[in-house]
C-alpha cells in the first residue's frame, strides 16, 4: 500500500510542470525600492503601457506639474495654426492672478511684450507662473477658458482624476491630478516636437523685450543638468534624459515627471510627494526617478520578438475547385520593451484571417489577416502584425464534381424508356439470330461428319 502511495506521490509530481501552464513566460519582476515617493509610475513612452506603479490613482496636488497641461494646449494651438509661436505677446492685467508674488516667475509684468516662442521657454524651463496666465490669455482669450480647456482636454485623454482650477499648479482644493493622469498626459505632450524640443532643453535665452533685457533660463530638471556648480552639483543627471517637468509645492511636495530614450527604451516616470532639502541638495524626487529608471534598464530591455517574413500559417485556396494553399508571413517585425526574462517562443498566437479560404489567388505581399503576440501570465499584448501572402501556392488537383443535370419531364423520362426497351429488345433479337445461325452450323458440320464416316465404311 505504501509503494502504491510512493508511485502515486511521484506520477503527481510529474504532473505538475503540465498543470502550471508550460513554459514561464518571464520571471516576475520585483518592484523597484524607492526612497520618499507618494505616488509613483513608470511606463512606454510609446505605448502607453505602465510597468510599475504605486498609489498612481491617488489623487495628489500637481504643483508646476500643471505646466504640461499648459504648454500642450499652447503647443496644438500652434500646430492648428490658431496661434503662431512667434506671435508678440503683451502680458495683460491678469498675468500675476492665482499666485503670489514669491512663487516661480522670471519677473514678466504687466505690458512687457515677448514672443510666444520665449513665453513656452519661460513656463517650462524657469517653470514661470506669469508666463502661463499670459500664454492661456493669448490662445484663449481669457484665463477661465483656457482653464477649462484643459479640463476638456484632461477628459479626452481619459484623465478622470484630474480637475485644474488655474494654469500654474498653485495650490487649491479643487486643484489634483494623480501620477497615472499625469503619465498618460505627459505621454501624449512628448508625440509633439516643439513640446519635446521645448522640455528637453538645459539652457535657453530669450530676446530682449521692452522691459527686459535677455533672460537666461536655466532648466530646474536635474536630470538634463550635468552642471557641476548648479544646486544639484550634476548628481541626478542621467545619460539619456529627454524631458520633461518639475514641480514643487508645501502641499505637493517634490514631484518631478522625467523622460528618458536610450538603447531603444522611451520611458515616462512620474513621482509625486517626494522629500527634498535644498540645504544639501538632496531631492528624492530626482532620485527616486533615477532609482526607478535603473530599475527600468535592469529589467527590461527594447528588442525584436518577432522577425519580420516569420512564417505563421498558410491561407486555404479553393479556385474553381482546385485546393490548395499558401504561406501568410509577418509584414513587419514585432519589437517591444519587454522584461529581459521573456522568452519569446512562449507567447501566446492569436490569428486573425480576413477569410477562412479564399477563392482566388493573393497577389505576393496581400494582406490577409493579423497576429497578435500576449504574454498570457499578464495579459500584455506585445504586438500585432500583418500576416502577407509569401510565395507561390502549394495546389492540390481533385477531380471536378459532376456538373448537376437538369431533371427531365414525364414525356422525355417514357421515351427514354422506350429507346431503352427497343435497344435491349433489338439487342436480344440480335443475339438470338446469331445463336440460331450458329446452331445451324453446327449440326451442318456434324451431318457432313456423319455422311463422310460412312462412306469410309463402305
Amino acid at each position: 500500500m505504501k509503494r502504491l502511495r510512493l508511485t502515486a506521490f511521484i506520477m503527481i509530481l510529474c504532473l505538475l510542470p503540465g498543470l502550471s501552464g508550460g513554459a514561464a513566460l518571464a520571471e516576475a519582476v520585483s518592484a523597484p525600492e524607492l526612497s520618499s515617493a507618494e505616488c509613483a509610475i513608470i511606463g512606454d513612452m510609446g505605448t502607453g503601457r505602465i510597468l510599475y506603479n504605486m498609489n498612481a490613482y491617488s489623487r495628489h496636488a500637481p504643483a508646476s506639474l500643471t505646466k504640461i497641461m499648459t504648454l500642450l494646449l499652447a503647443v496644438e494651438a500652434i500646430e492648428l495654426g490658431k496661434v503662431s509661436e512667434n506671435d508678440m505677446v503683451t502680458a495683460g492685467s491678469d498675468c500675476k492672478t492665482a499666485f503670489e508674488d514669491d512663487s516661480s516667475s522670471v519677473g514678466i509684468h504687466m505690458g512687457e511684450t515677448m514672443s510666444l516662442r520665449d513665453l513656452l521657454y519661460c513656463a517650462a524651463l524657469a517653470s514661470a507662473n506669469e508666463a502661463c496666465n499670459i500664454i492661456a490669455s493669448h490662445v484663449s482669450g481669457s484665463i477661465e477658458r483656457f482653464v477649462a480647456a484643459m479640463n476638456t482636454r484632461a477628459d479626452e485623454l481619459g484623465c478622470s482624476g484630474t480637475h485644474f482650477t488655474n494654469t500654474h499648479g498653485m495650490p487649491d482644493a479643487e486643484h489634483y491630478s494623480t501620477a497615472r493622469d499625469l503619465f498618460v498626459i505627459s505621454v501624449e505632450a512628448m508625440r509633439h516636437p516643439l513640446f519635446a524640443s521645448i522640455v528637453g532643453t538645459a539652457e535657453y535665452t530669450t530676446a530682449p523685450t521692452n522691459a527686459s533685457p535677455a533672460r537666461l533660463l536655466k532648466n530646474s530638471n536635474a536630470l538634463l543638468n550635468k552642471d557641476k556648480d548648479s544646486v544639484y552639483s550634476g548628481k541626478y543627471a542621467y545619460d539619456g534624459a529627454v524631458g520633461i517637468k518639475t514641480g514643487r509645492t508645501e502641499a505637493a511636495g517634490y514631484c518631478l515627471v522625467g523622460a528618458v530614450q536610450r538603447d531603444g527604451v522611451n520611458v515616462i516616470s512620474v513621482v509625486l510627494g517626494a522629500k527634498g532639502d535644498a540645504a544639501s541638495k538632496s531631492f528624492d524626487s530626482f532620485g527616486d526617478t533615477v532609482r526607478l529608471f535603473d530599475w527600468c534598464f535592469d529589467n527590461y530591455s527594447y528588442r525584436t520578438l518577432v522577425e519580420k517574413g516569420t512564417e505563421i500559417t498558410k491561407q486555404k485556396l479553393n479556385i474553381g475547385g482546385t485546393q490548395g494553399e499558401i504561406s501568410l508571413v509577418c509584414e513587419s517585425a514585432v519589437n517591444a520593451l519587454a522584461p529581459k526574462s521573456l522568452d519569446p517562443a512562449a507567447l501566446e498566437r492569436t490569428v486573425s484571417l480576413n477569410s477562412e479560404t479564399l477563392t482566388r489567388a493573393p497577389e505576393e505581399g496581400e494582406v490577409l489577416g493579423t497576429v497578435s503576440y500576449t504574454d498570457s501570465s499578464d495579459g500584455t499584448v506585445y504586438g500585432t502584425v500583418k500576416l502577407v501572402a509569401s510565395g507561390t501556392a502549394d495546389v492540390v488537383i481533385e477531380d471536378k464534381p459532376a456538373e448537376n443535370t437538369p431533371e427531365l419531364g414525364s414525356d422525355q423520362k417514357l421515351a427514354i424508356v422506350i429507346v431503352c426497351a427497343l435497344f435491349v429488345l433489338t439487342v436480344l433479337i440480335f443475339a438470338l439470330l446469331i445463336a440460331r445461325k450458329q446452331r445451324a452450323r453446327r449440326q451442318r458440320r456434324a451431318a457432313e461428319r456423319a455422311a463422310a464416316r460412312r462412306g469410309e465404311k463402305r
